[in-house]
């Protein structure tokens, strides 16, 4: 088997890949390369060449980010989809929510384990179609969770950030910064089954079971149903959503008007004033935006 690992070039865990994670892989009998990424986006690049280079599996050493970036350039090439590489990921990023969902660790021995058993699962997708800011049509995908509102705020402040703090700490300062200074964006969602109208502070679209370092929007979500688990946070009083989001970080559904569970296997969201749409912690595009559901169409090592 021919495995290539997309390894995160600034990760912090690099040192760990190096000495406990690759050097038992290198032990086996399958041809495993490694490919580092050197600059933003330059996964999907890394990711598209695999495919191309005919890699039976493709790992996504990262956080969730980086899984995203493999999967869009998996993706880029639609001409033989049923040749789709498998797709894993070692879990070496700050959040690493879907890793977490799978049930893998950044462990070589589990790693191995999953490696020689080879029986992937097929895992749903998400297909987004939004506009660059020349209102230019997009196509991405994502594997956990898409976000509006306030997901794309703290992304856009973690782009702009020196990361100086280190992962975790720059996460939760721009977490903090984007509570007190967010405001909430009229929207319009519109299913095949239900729509919503209104002010919003979050609207995420979840084929997993949390975002943005264990917030569990969706916690009876699974990632193999053929559904995504919606969950829509409309315009609370900011001490109030502080509050919810407590509760969302401890597993518990909130009982509340204003916070809406619902499925769906499609969305269209549109707004008046500029939104932004981000999947994985990486800036997607910006609305309007149409969701659609791909039911089991990629093998995840899980």
């Amino acid at each position: 088997m021919k495995v290539a690992i997309i390894l995160n070039g600034i990760s912090r865990k690099k040192k760990f890949f190096y000495g406990e994670i690759l050097p038992l892989l290198m032990k086996k009998k399958w041809e495993v390369d490694v490919f580092e990424t050197r600059h933003s986006q330059h996964a999907v690049e890394l990711a598209a060449h695999a495919g191309e280079e005919k890699f039976d599996c493709i790992l996504a050493a990262g956080g969730d980010g980086t899984l995203n970036q493999v999967l869009n350039g998996m993706l880029s090439d639609h001409q033989n989809e049923n040749a789709f590489p498998t797709l894993g990921i070692i879990p070496l990023g700050t959040g690493n929510d879907f890793a977490r969902m799978c049930g893998i660790q950044p462990d070589a021995n589990q790693l191995a384990d999953l490696l020689e058993k080879n029986n992937p699962k097929l895992t749903d997708i998400g297909k987004i179609n939004c506009c660059d800011e020349q209102g230019k049509d997009l196509t991405k995908y994502f594997i956990n969770v898409c976000s509006i509102g306030m997901g794309p705020e703290v992304v856009k402040r973690l782009m702009k950030s020196d990361r100086s703090l280190g992962p975790l700490l720059t996460y939760l300062k721009a977490i903090t910064s984007t509570f007190f200074t967010h405001q909430s964006q009229a929207i319009q969602a519109r299913t095949p089954n239900w729509d919503w109208l209104g002010r919003m502070r979050v609207l995420a679209i979840a084929n997993g079971k949390s975002f943005g370092n264990q917030m569990y929007i969706a916690p009876d979500a699974l990632a193999d149903d053929g559904l995504f688990s919606t969950f829509v946070a409309g315009d609370l009083p900011l001490l109030k959503f502080l509050l919810c989001l407590q509760k969302v970080k401890d597993k518990r559904k909130i009982n509340d008007k204003q916070i809406i569970y619902n499925h769906c296997t499609s969305m269209e969201v549109t707004s008046l004033e500029p939104a932004a749409v981000e999947a994985e912690g990486e800036w997607m595009g910006w609305l309007p935006m149409k969701i659609e559901m791909l039911s089991k169409r990629i093998k995840f090592l899980r």
